[in-house]
């Protein structure tokens, strides 16, 4: 989160993102030591950062308790930024079909950092399968949705996601490459990027990636579920070539070409 060596980085404004970032969709009210333990923060600094979010409504001050919710600014913020990706309305049956059709939990992501962030579910009906709310957060290198987003990330998104993961200690340098490499073998061969197990023993998952043109960065569509419902022959034969046409599918209503061979 530090600026480094750009000064256009203004690390004031960053540090009071990453407060509105550590609040989850299964949160009560955070109290600023909640928010210093999930941010790293100092806590004299999340406080400033508190009430000057409170302030600005991006935050709700209760104050009977001392504690923070996510206020209608950021609400409001959230609104726009969903109005201006037009695609998810035309997704919603695309996805909800593909749902109910395979029995997984189908998901909408985008890169939140060094994660990945549920954005949008899709949930099967009367059907049991894994339920990972809208607000959660993947890792990058151990799950479908992150190794997809790798695989189809530009040269200059790979260098700097690559200073990013060695600057935090999560990888080195090499076992960066390593998966991106895998990652990029596993797209171009099958159009979709699978992890089994990898991220929990228990959890399978497909992904597959889509890029907007009103978005500068690809996002990724996903299935998962349970290991013994989500097979990885069953991902071969069936729902990772089923995620795959239904993404095609939504790139050419959109009138986008497609980002199979990216």
């Amino acid at each position: 989160m530090e600026s480094g060596p750009d000064r256009r980085f203004a690390t004031t404004l960053a540090r009071g993102l990453s407060v509105l970032r550590a609040f989850r969709t299964s949160d009560g009210p955070l109290g600023n030591q909640e928010l210093s333990e999930r941010t790293g923060l100092p806590k004299s600094t999340v406080s400033r950062m508190t009430y000057t979010l409170s302030q600005l409504g991006f935050l709700d001050h209760l104050r009977s308790i001392e504690k923070y919710r996510l206020g209608p600014a950021a609400l409001a913020l959230g609104n726009i930024a969903r109005v201006n990706l037009p695609f998810l309305e035309i997704a919603n049956p695309i996805m909800q079909e593909l749902a109910n059709e395979t029995g997984t939990l189908v998901a909408f992501t985008v890169r939140d950092q060094l994660s990945m962030l549920y954005a949008h579910c899709w949930r099967p009906r009367a059907a049991a399968t894994i339920w990972l709310d809208v607000g959660r957060k993947i890792p990058m290198d151990k799950t479908a949705s992150g190794l997809c987003f790798l695989a189809s990330a530009s040269e200059r998104e790979c260098r700097d996601l690559r200073q990013e993961f060695v600057t935090s200690g999560e990888l080195t340098g090499e076992d960066f490459d390593g998966i991106v490499k895998t990652a990029r073998h596993q797209l171009l061969s099958q159009g979709y990027t699978t992890s089994i197990g990898g991220w929990v023993e228990t959890i399978n998952a497909v992904a597959v990636p889509f890029r907007s043109h009103e978005a500068s960065q690809a996002f990724v569509f996903n299935c998962g579920d349970l290991s013994n419902n989500l097979t990885e022959a069953r991902i071969t034969e069936e729902v990772g070539p089923l995620l795959r046409k239904r993404v095609r599918e939504l790139e050419g209503m959109m009138g986008q070409d497609s980002m199979g061979g990216f």
